[in-house]
């Protein structure tokens, strides 16, 4: 929930064995992102506030704390915070996976950093009906994950689909299940249901001196790399989680621009923060650019509303623009969303005694999504 922290390597003064320091990469801030939104799971996870036994073999805890161990437990706002703001994703994510089951659904998820939920949804006792489900990020991302899936054979088992577990060869005996492949220097992997993506999402003439792409626009990247991993005629979901505030404006208005080009029944995701203009969201913004952080994407959408406003955006053309959108914060999340039981269960695992507070935080972050074709209007919080 709050802004990430850079490892102590990254601002100390000292050498890290070559005579340099610890940050050697101008997009390291960025990549500790996913760092921070690992470790605020795994402590939520700790605590029982989530259950994920999947989070385990995909994070492991770096060593930034001054003790030499893992800092895992976070605070309690911080843990509300991460258990509302799944609780809100996996909300949508199940209204779109539920509807028509009888239709595949396709998903991608865009800076999927170590995020678990293709591997939550497969180990379902009934697992949703996914055609194929994308997960991109940063290079120096997916090595890591790519490497840590193939060592878990609790990770990669998941790659194949339910029925073809089953599939007996006409000698009546199982058949080996269809194998994943690893490629681009271990860098992505690929199975007929799941494909570990390397991308820089930011078109090569960005301000990044960092993109390897030759293309040159959104569109071209997403057309040479992930187009061809998906069918256009099938409902399609993008989630973009805390994505959006570290691009430029242009290239999150592109991003959504091309799946509603591109897919004619489709679900946009926008989970980041909100309301930074006020004394708590200027002091979000201090913190964070004292951690070498700028979010340029979040200046254009300074409240609730604009975030859902962003996918009716007139700029996004007549293909591009979608029917309809909507926007909760998490504090309304909370209070509309989330079962009372559930809000009772976890009151018991902490003690929280600023309500006020955590009202202000969540307040502060929102869901926003939009939809577009036949039968998705009702897809909603």
């Amino acid at each position: 929930m709050l802004p990430p922290r850079l490892p102590l390597q990254a601002t100390s003064s000292s050498s890290n064995g070559n005579g340099r320091s610890g940050m050697i990469h101008p997009d390291d801030a960025i990549r500790q992102t996913d760092d921070d939104a690992s470790s605020s799971r795994a402590s939520a996870i700790s605590l029982g506030y989530l259950n994920d036994p999947f989070s385990s073999l995909l994070y492991k805890p770096n060593l930034h704390s001054g003790n030499g161990s893992p800092s895992t437990r976070k605070p309690p706002l911080i843990n509300i915070g991460t258990h509302h703001r799944t609780i809100g994703i996996d909300t949508l994510f199940d209204k779109h996976l539920k509807d028509d089951t009888e239709t595949p659904k396709q998903v991608v998820s865009l800076g999927a950093g170590s995020d678990t939920r293709f591997w939550r949804l497969m180990s379902r006792e009934n697992p949703p009906n996914i055609s194929k489900y994308v997960e991109i990020d940063f290079p120096h991302i997916t090595s890591v994950k790519a490497q840590r899936i193939s060592r878990s054979k609790k990770l990669n088992s998941l790659f194949n689909k339910p029925s073809a577990l089953n599939h007996k060869t006409t000698s009546g005996l199982p058949s080996s299940p269809p194998p994943y492949r690893v490629s681009q220097g271990g860098t992505r992997i690929d199975s007929d249901l799941y494909t570990l993506l390397p991308l820089d999402l930011r078109s090569a003439n960005s301000t990044s001196s960092t993109s390897t792409t030759t293309s040159t626009t959104i569109s071209e990247i997403f057309n040479q790399h992930l187009l061809p991993l998906l069918n256009p005629e099938l409902p399609t979901l993008f989630l973009a989680e805390c994505l959006f505030p570290y691009m430029l404006p242009e290239q999150s208005e592109n991003i959504i621009q091309w799946f509603g080009e591109n897919f004619s029944q489709c679900i946009g995701i926008v989970y980041e923060m909100s309301g930074l203009n006020d004394g708590f969201g200027k002091v979000m913004k201090r913190n964070l650019a004292s951690r070498n952080l700028s979010i340029p994407g979040s200046e254009p959408f300074p409240t609730p509303e604009s975030q859902a406003e962003r996918f009716l955006n007139p700029n996004l053309g007549p293909k591009g623009i979608f029917d309809k959108s909507g926007v909760k914060t998490l504090w309304e999340i909370r209070e509309q969303v989330i079962d009372i039981n559930e809000l009772q269960r976890i009151s018991k695992l902490e003690i929280l005694d600023e309500i006020e507070e955590l009202k202000l935080v969540l307040e502060h972050y929102v869901i926003a999504w939009g939809v577009k074709g036949e039968n998705m209007e009702s897809l909603g919080l």
